[in-house]
């Protein structure tokens, strides 16, 4: 999947509000760069913040430098039912990422173009690079996919509970 406009996505979990943000506390930890790359580069890691209502959550990937990946940024309110949490927000990259992505991306159309007029085989092979560029600056490295099977965790985790509960 590649992630170039942000993506929505929603989530609905049994917990409360206060109970939510307080697992979310516990489990959720912000990591500077350095602390990823010294303590936790050869761990898979899920990173970020909260304030108030407003969630960020990261993937770090084992010894990845994930710092370009998308993150899910979203807010936590009352689902209809007032009783559980609805979690809404979206898929994006940082902007700054997007933007030096971007402008690299035209620089090198611009080479692109300029090997074409010298010479028909350079063209061809910097188009090849330009392609395989693009390929590169946005595929997601199914952190998505990741985020979400973090979510999905609040389910599970309920689910047991519950049947803990009922022996």
């Amino acid at each position: 999947m590649f992630i170039i406009t942000s993506k929505k996505y929603e989530f609905e979990c049994p917990y409360t509000n206060s109970e939510f943000k307080k697992k979310f506390d516990h489990e959720i930890k912000d990591y500077t760069y350095r602390q990823l790359r010294k303590d936790f580069h050869l761990t898979d890691l899920y990173y970020g913040k909260r304030n108030n209502n407003t969630i960020e959550i990261h993937f770090h990937r084992f010894g990845k430098r994930d710092l370009d990946n998308p993150m899910f940024v979203g807010s936590i309110g009352k689902s209809e039912n007032k009783s559980s949490t609805r979690v809404e927000g979206k898929f994006k990259r940082k902007t700054s990422n997007l933007i030096v992505s971007l402008l690299i991306i035209i620089f090198w159309l611009f080479v692109t173009i300029i090997g074409f007029t010298q010479n028909l085989t350079a063209g061809i092979i910097l188009t090849a690079i330009t392609c395989l560029a693009v390929y590169i600056f946005f595929w997601d490295n199914n952190t998505p996919q990741k985020i979400k099977e973090y979510f999905e965790r609040y389910n599970m985790t309920f689910d047991n509970q519950d049947k803990n509960s009922d022996a």
